[in-house]
């Protein structure tokens, strides 16, 4: 199977399960509230928070192994030609389980800290902590088949784990079992699908586990650690820049002007996050491809990448821009809606955003993690102190305008020049090839659709609906040229031949 299509098979079950995640937000969030209480499902959203602290025990080991499996690949032409991939597991694995008595230990203590008020959350969080724990190490299998770009059979796992531990939850939760239904539903989440993983891996891809544990090789581990150190600073860089927004509008504007906010900006970031998938499931391809293609070919992937992704997040602000007034009052009343202005300043924020993330992405397969993280904390740094400034002057419009600044004053710069450099193109042919047909054409679609949405807004689910069709309808007329005159025009148009190919075989037999 080639990268696209292990790429396009991944996507579509990745998004698959964001939707059920979504549906289930809406569902079950108000079931648990009704079931448990709102002070133990509060107590619960709290103590689940401490394991994004205890998951920085890990030093980023486990998240560098899909890139460490996609370069051997690369390096080597396939998987079966590999031969020191059992090297790199073994190396893993011997590293994760000397971090693991350090993992022991901090969570333990954490265990121990909870505050009295937290009674509660004793018995719970104990399940969550010893499940922690206990999946730690077996974390590498899914990361390694991430690695082998098994992107099909990892996303079709993942959705059958959820929606077993989601079953078990809701029955558990009819019966009683309060915070302790949420908490063997969380465990049932991390460890019930290691044996379909050990299989799978033993089936498909022999050869590729060690027999053994290697010995502990100094200088490997010594690297393991030094990327994997950088790569837990850009995480904790990143949630630093996603969440500055709502600290300072709260500390300089009061807590009451967080609510519009994040009322309006809600459904554009639900709906981003989208587009963060898509580059998401096409890093373990990325790394392949750093290693085993030529400086071309990399160039006319990331190049098609963008186009992918900047015309689905242009399409997501296209629509918000229109529905979103709308859509706040539906769901939490008109008072809660931050303004025009704010909506328009948010989506261009999201939207260079998206851009932002798409070379961080790339940097990182390239392999340079110390220059991203420190890159991310400088872009930090200055969306911060921007961002407080704007706020002063325009209120809580200037927050996405700081973000913006860091945008364009930090990321963009840095992560481009460094693509340009690896893919042996200038940054100005590199900025041409990523946004050159596309940004007049959204320009062009923002404009007309601005001109109506300050003019009328939906009043109901049927019209915020028509306009939703109507506005993506001639966004894809307009966009669409494009798109196929593109490098990413050369990956879809083989998948449609197939497509039409198929259904024509199918008319054919009925």
């Amino acid at each position: 199977m080639s990268r696209s299509r292990r790429f396009l098979g991944g996507l579509a079950l990745n998004y698959g399960y964001q939707g059920m995640l979504m549906m289930a937000g809406l569902l079950l969030t108000p079931f648990y509230l009704r079931r448990i209480g709102q002070h133990d499902y509060g107590l619960w959203l709290v103590g689940t928070q401490l394991l994004t602290y205890l998951s920085l025990t890990d030093f980023g080991v486990v998240a560098l192994l899909p890139q460490e499996t996609a370069y051997a690949t690369g390096r080597a032409g396939s998987v079966g030609k590999a031969t020191d991939l059992p090297d790199i597991i073994g190396q893993t694995a011997r590293v994760v389980f000397y971090q693991l008595p350090v993992v022991i230990a901090v969570a333990l203590a954490m265990w121990i800290a909870i505050p009295a008020d937290w009674l509660g959350l004793r018995g719970p969080l104990a399940i969550v902590l010893a499940g922690f724990v206990l999946a730690f190490p077996l974390r590498i299998l899914p990361a390694l088949l991430q690695g082998l770009q098994d992107l099909t059979f990892t996303g079709g796992m993942q959705i059958l784990t959820w929606l077993m531990s989601m079953g078990l939850t809701v029955w558990m939760v009819t019966r009683g079992w309060s915070l302790y239904a949420l908490a063997i539903g969380w465990l049932v989440t991390q460890t019930i699908a290691t044996p379909f993983y050990l299989y799978r891996l033993w089936k498909k891809f022999p050869g590729v586990l060690p027999r053994r544990l290697p010995p502990l090789s100094t200088s490997m581990s010594r690297r393991q650690l030094g990327k994997g150190f950088w790569i837990s600073v850009a995480q904790v860089a990143e949630l630093l820049m996603s969440n500055t927004d709502l600290l300072i509008i709260g500390k300089l504007l009061g807590p009451a002007a967080v609510v519009p906010y994040a009322c309006t900006a809600k459904l554009i970031n639900v709906l981003a996050n989208q587009a963060n998938i898509l580059m998401h499931t096409a890093t373990p391809g990325l790394c392949e491809m750093k290693t085993a293609e030529s400086q071309p070919r990399i160039f006319q992937a990331l190049v098609a990448l963008n186009h992918g992704i900047l015309t689905f997040t242009g399409l997501i602000c296209c629509t918000v821009l229109l529905v979103n007034q709308w859509f706040v009052t539906w769901w939490v009343t008109a008072g809660q809606y931050g303004g025009f202005l704010l909506t328009g300043v948010i989506l261009l924020s999201v939207l260079f955003g998206q851009w932002k993330a798409m070379t961080a992405y790339t940097v990182f397969c390239f392999g340079y993690q110390r220059r991203l993280s420190l890159t991310n904390l400088a872009n930090g740094l200055v969306t911060a102190v921007s961002s407080v400034g704007f706020t002063i002057l325009l209120g809580p419009v200037g927050a996405p305008v700081g973000s913006l600044a860091g945008t364009f004053l930090v990321s963009l710069p840095f992560n481009l020049w460094i693509i340009a450099r690896d893919t042996g193109v200038s940054v100005a042919h590199l900025v041409g090839a990523m946004v050159g047909g596309w940004v007049w054409r959204l320009a062009l679609i923002g404009a007309a659709v601005w001109s109506v949405a300050i003019r009328w807004s939906p009043k109901n689910v049927a019209e915020a609906a028509a306009a939703v069709v109507c506005v993506a309808a001639v966004y894809l007329l307009v966009m669409i040229p494009n798109v196929m005159r593109s490098p990413l025009g050369s990956y879809l148009r083989p998948y449609l031949s197939s497509v039409r190919r198929k259904e024509t075989a199918l008319a054919r037999v009925s």
